[in-house]
């Protein structure tokens, strides 16, 4: 009985990873959603903790927004952007790709704003899992560690 009790409880596990990934890809589909770091990784260093910052990437409907503190080596300066990486533009562009296999769901976009031009890539494995990594022409890479959401109600009356 034993045995079939740990079956129970694996195929359990394993219906709500499924539950809860279904649940992000409706997420990202609307393409109406948040992330929030909670760590920096730096290309050089350790992690940073970023749970006192406020720091934010908001994708709406073809538009990208953020406000990231930046840490790293920066090849050219830009006083304009307060030093993070900061920007409210139209994507260039947008592409969603997945691995059901894995429950990893991939967006890949780009933005280019006044000061700076911006690879990104989120890198989503569940509601509490996620990481960005932004490639700027102008600085380091830099990653960061933390969470994709649906948008607060408050959030999202301002968009």
């Amino acid at each position: 009985m034993h045995a079939t009790a740990q079956n129970s409880n694996k195929e359990a596990k394993e219906l709500k990873k499924e539950e809860q990934y279904q649940a992000l890809l409706k997420l990202i589909d609307t393409q109406q959603y948040a992330f929030r770091a909670s760590k920096a990784q730096p290309q050089k260093g350790g992690q940073i903790d970023l749970t006192s910052r406020d720091n934010f990437l908001d994708i709406n409907k073809g538009n990208a927004a953020a406000k990231m503190p930046y840490f790293g080596r920066a090849y050219s300066s830009s006083m304009s952007t307060g030093g993070g990486i900061n920007f409210d533009e139209q994507m260039e562009s947008y592409e969603v790709s997945r691995n059901d296999k894995k429950r990893r769901i991939i967006i890949k976009f780009k933005v280019n704003a006044t000061y700076d031009n911006y690879n990104c890539t989120l890198t989503v494995t569940g509601l509490n899992s996620a990481s960005l990594s932004v490639i700027s022409n102008k600085r380091q890479t830099i990653s960061y560690i933390g969470a994709v959401s649906a948008f607060p109600n408050d959030e999202e009356n301002k968009k």
